[in-house]
């Protein structure tokens, strides 16, 4: 159920042809690639939007030397060349992929772009599930300042979960639990802990789906970074664990639809 509260696998742009609808751009989470969203992307892609899904370096990354700076200056080097050529993008970001994006789109706005006389632009920031950290902080900070409880760092500066069948996928079947538990890469521990020095949230849009059987961030959490970023965000929830794309993923695409279409 979704109720509003009140209140590279994926195609590059030169693959992408410019589109009325906003391009939808998703940033996976730690650990993650862009795998995981094959589902929710045939479903966007039938409603007529073109999706693009990175795998950021700090996953999987030989050696596990990369930073938060490494993901946001790529995903940023994805983004301009779109948005100069006039697109509008709707981010979407999941769990650590709220970080990267944070950082890496902020000036990128429309309405910031249109005040300088420019054509396209972000137009919602959209995150699920995601860490929307203020201004200084890392992914860390809201959880006391290190790594989680649930995550072993590796003595060659990568990290990975523990039990993640349950942090992650506990409301998918069991089979689907082992199988997508298995597609995890490693990622490096120091990204996690990098501070953002710039935010996007100050002058975009912004919505949040909140998951309220989320194992891995627990929805008082979700709550509380939501009210300390200081901004207006449209609010939705589900009852979904940590993966929404993955257990209820026509929901999770009707809420970011939903999302875009307020915007554009």
């Amino acid at each position: 159920m979704i109720s509003q509260l009140r209140s590279r696998s994926s195609r590059t742009f030169c693959e992408v042809e410019m589109n009325t609808k906003p391009v939808i751009y998703m940033l996976h989470g730690a650990w993650h690639s862009p795998a995981y969203f094959v589902t929710v992307k045939s479903k966007f892609e039938a409603r007529g939007y073109k999706v693009i899904s990175p795998q950021v370096p700090t996953s999987g990354a030989v050696p596990p030397t990369k930073t938060l700076y490494d993901d946001a200056d790529f995903v940023r080097g994805e983004l301009e060349p779109l948005i100069e050529h006039g697109q509008d993008v709707v981010l979407v970001m999941h769990s650590y992929g709220g970080v990267v994006g944070t950082q890496a789109a902020a000036g990128l706005g429309k309405a910031e772009r249109q005040n300088r006389g420019l054509k396209g632009g972000i137009v919602h920031l959209f995150y699920a599930c995601s860490f929307i950290v203020a201004l200084g902080q890392s992914l860390c900070d809201p959880l006391g300042g290190k790594l989680a409880p649930w995550i072993k760092a590796e003595d060659d500066g990568s990290c990975n979960p523990m039990d993640p069948e349950q942090l992650f996928y506990q409301d998918l079947p069991a089979d689907q639990q082992k199988y997508w538990a298995a597609q995890l890469k490693h990622h490096v521990a120091q990204s996690q802990l990098d501070p953002v020095n710039r935010v996007a949230y100050k002058n975009i849009p912004v919505s949040y789906l909140y998951c309220e059987n989320d194992q891995a961030l627990p929805l008082q959490f979700q709550k509380l970074m939501v009210k300390q970023c200081g901004v207006e965000v449209k609010e939705y929830t589900c009852d979904a664990g940590h993966s929404p794309f993955l257990s209820q993923p026509d929901m999770f695409v009707d809420c970011i639809v939903q999302a875009a279409e307020s915007t554009t």
